[in-house]
């Protein structure tokens, strides 16, 4: 992706978040989770991470938490 690509999805990126806060303030969190996939998306694109990446992060992510919690 060159710069300038990227630096519209960047773009992108900051009115999503502004709208994301606005569905937020009037109670929409639907549609405020949705801006955030959204936006989760396109840093994924703009960050060049694959899913496998992703996946691999949010595996080692949820074993680290499993290890903290307390045992019953």
């Amino acid at each position: 992706m060159n710069e300038a690509h990227a630096r519209r999805l960047r773009d992108v990126i900051a009115v999503l978040t502004q709208q994301r806060g606005i569905v937020m303030a009037a109670g929409a969190t639907f549609a405020a989770h949705l801006l955030d996939l959204a936006i989760m998306q396109i840093r994924l694109n703009v960050n060049d991470i694959s899913e496998e990446e992703l996946s691999g992060l949010s595996d080692f992510i949820g074993a680290e938490l499993a290890d903290d919690k307390p045992s019953r």
